[in-house]
């Protein structure tokens, strides 16, 4: 009974309600707990050799999550290009191919998702923008993260110049992920 009252707490901790103890959730909910927490705790589903990369960063065990399939830990970034210039141009698919040839591509070689959507912002003035927009799914090894995170705002730079775009969203995963190819 106690280890299901830590389990309801720590789920509750996180904001999650006390149905979602299964395995994954919990697993989650203690890393995100952790995170949340500023702890480096490599005791997470026996994880007793994980490393950490930096004060808040745990690397996951690849071997033991995903036995067999040649795993490593994986940081993963998505990038929200807007598509919409201020005198309502839109960037061309030419336009974005170029950009990904020259400006993306040479510096994550190994591997990109594009995605494209719709959506929406507010942009400096208030006003709510709808755009078609571009997401970039970018993963790469967990011991990179320094180098890369400079290499994405290289690529943050060159698309807001070019394109005369406000900002390029950036959203990065705190935790890594066990990635095999």
């Amino acid at each position: 009974m106690r280890t299901l009252n830590s389990i309801s707490s720590l789920l509750s901790a996180v904001g999650l309600p006390a149905r979602y103890a299964g395995k994954g959730v919990l697993l989650v909910a203690v890393l995100t707990a952790g995170v949340a927490a500023g702890a480096v705790a490599p005791a997470v589903m026996g994880q007793d050799d994980a490393t950490p990369v930096a004060s808040d960063v745990l690397v996951p065990d690849c071997g033991a999550i995903a036995p067999g399939v040649g795993a490593e830990p994986f940081t993963r970034t998505e990038l929200f290009f807007g598509t919409t210039r201020p005198d309502d141009s839109t960037v061309t698919d030419e336009e974005w191919n170029a950009f990904l040839d020259e400006e993306i591509t040479p510096r994550f070689p190994a591997g990109l998702t594009v995605l494209m959507g719709d959506g929406q912002f507010e942009n400096a003035s208030g006003e709510i923008i709808e755009e078609e927009s571009i997401v970039l799914i970018l993963l790469y090894p967990v011991d990179d993260t320094g180098k890369s995170s400079d290499l994405i705002e290289e690529i943050r730079d060159a698309y807001e110049t070019a394109f005369e775009q406000e900002s390029v969203l950036r959203a990065d995963d705190g935790v890594p992920v066990c990635a095999s190819f």
